[in-house]
């Protein structure tokens, strides 16, 4: 054997010898590193609901303060302005004392200028409690008024009134207090303000 095919096999031996060691060290695992993921939202926190706050009813002190000066001022555009009832310019406008009056509230009583002497609107207040609340009721039922109820579910009696015949009527009992406005005119169209103007009185003596 030639000293140049030594060589080349010692050569080989030791390159089969290398191959054999690096095969046998062992591999590292690749380090996983979680990531979050982009997609995911935060979980959500509970928010406390604020308390409904309830309103409570409180009397007019008179007349100055039964409608909202809005409706004050709207009114005395049309020549109606507020003559009749406490802190009016004549506190007792009729000789008898209306419905309201007799359960401790107030009536308030509106003139036309154009007709004088004559009540163009009233509005009345009256506290309830649950002694007199079933009376009232019965009062008003035995009037023949038609009955309904508000989006809150207070007891509604009303009429509509005819433009030619009996003025619009809308009453309304809550748990606390009786509301009614009497318009001297009726038909579909003065109803429907004489509905809003009760709804804006109960805005008014509920805070």
């Amino acid at each position: 054997m030639t000293s140049t095919r030594l060589l080349a096999s010692a050569a080989a031996l030791v390159l089969t010898l290398g191959l054999a060691a690096c095969s046998s060290e062992p591999t590292e695992e690749p380090t996983v590193v979680e990531t979050p993921d982009a997609t995911s939202s935060p979980e959500p926190t509970e928010t406390a609901e604020p308390e409904p706050v309830a309103e409570v009813f409180a009397m007019p002190a008179d007349c100055t303060a039964v409608l909202p000066q809005a409706r004050v001022d709207a009114l005395a555009a049309q020549g109606i302005t507020l003559v009749g009832g406490p802190g009016a310019e004549f506190e007792e406008y009729l000789p008898e004392p209306t419905r309201e009056e007799a359960a401790g509230g107030i009536s308030c009583f509106f003139e036309d200028a154009a007709r004088p002497n004559v009540s163009a609107l009233t509005v009345s207040v009256a506290p309830v409690a649950t002694a007199t609340r079933a009376q009232i009721v019965t009062d008003l039922t035995a009037q023949g008024l038609n009955e309904g109820q508000t989006a809150d579910g207070d007891a509604t009696f009303w009429v509509l009134g005819d433009e030619q015949g009996p003025g619009a009527v809308h009453n309304v009992i809550t748990d606390d207090a009786w509301v009614s406005v009497v318009n001297r005119y009726g038909g579909q169209v003065f109803y429907d303000e004489t509905v809003l103007i009760a709804s804006e009185v109960l805005d008014t003596v509920y805070d």
